[in-house]
């Protein structure tokens, strides 16, 4: 029987809801695969560091840079893991803006400010509203996304991150339209979208929403992943968020069946 190893997200990364959320997801995707015949594991990174080595796959939901940082080391030394964390890594804010505008994603204009510097941000509409983000990982928290339209609040908002140790800030320019989330599973295997709050319901080629997350997810090299996307008046689709692991509360039970195969068949690929 192959041995299979789960890693839960940090709790600082993954609290309140969340926390039940990923939990929920990773409690059912062991399941799954226990239906399949596989010994699975659910670890914290800590207690999994040396009960790791016969594991015929790693699926990690971590998103910290330092236990990204330890994941990646285990991967130098063979260990496969789902995603890998140098895509996960990418999907933090201080590599993502690059890494769309080169896959030819479209994403705002984004600037990346030190939480203690002062922000030239003279090719962005400040008065006009623009997106305050914590610039490493994605949103875990209300204040880890703030509007600001002075520069009174864009100060406010750098002090503050800086006080809960944030050293990089993202400054992305605003794009109006309804925001719709999505989520997804590599090669196919699995696509849910919704709308975030209310919308106007502009109308939009849903195969482009698709093609959209499947390129931004390639681009940045993940299997499991979910992401935010503005859909303007005219139909114009733009990539504002892109995720590794998300917890795909809305569509969790179909999620779980989707993931479980795909790490099936990755475990006898080879």
């Amino acid at each position: 029987m192959k041995r299979l190893l789960g890693l839960y997200r940090e709790k600082q990364y993954s609290p309140g809801r969340h926390q039940s959320n990923d939990v929920l997801l990773l409690d059912q995707i062991a399941h799954r695969l226990r239906e399949r015949e596989f010994a699975v594991d659910l670890l914290s990174l800590d207690e999994a560091s040396t009960n790791r080595s016969n594991a015929a796959i790693v699926f990690s939901m971590c998103q910290g840079r330092s236990a990204l940082e330890n994941l990646a080391e285990w991967e130098r030394e063979g260990v496969r893991i789902i995603n890998s964390p140098r895509a996960a890594l990418n999907t933090h804010r201080d590599r993502l803006p690059a890494l769309m505008v080169s896959a030819g994603v479209s994403f705002p204009q984004t600037h990346l400010v030190g939480t203690k510097e002062s922000a030239d941000l003279h090719s962005l509409d400040l008065p006009g509203g623009i997106w305050l983000k914590r610039g490493d990982v994605h949103a875990s928290v209300t204040a880890d996304v703030q509007w600001v339209d002075s520069r009174k609040r864009l100060d406010a908002g750098l002090e503050e991150f800086s006080r809960r140790g944030i050293d990089m800030a993202a400054v992305q320019a605003h794009r109006a339209g309804d925001e719709i989330k999505f989520y997804g599973v590599a090669a196919g295997g699995f696509f849910h979208w919704f709308y975030s709050g209310e919308a106007q319901k502009y109308p939009f080629n849903f195969s482009q929403l698709e093609t959209l997350a499947s390129r931004a997810a390639s681009a940045a090299g993940l299997d499991i992943f979910g992401g935010d996307v503005i859909v303007s008046s005219s139909g114009e689709l733009t990539l504002i968020d892109l995720n590794d692991w998300p917890s795909f509360a809305p569509c969790r039970e179909r999620a779980a069946y989707a993931i479980a195969d795909f790490i099936t068949k990755r475990v006898h690929a080879d």
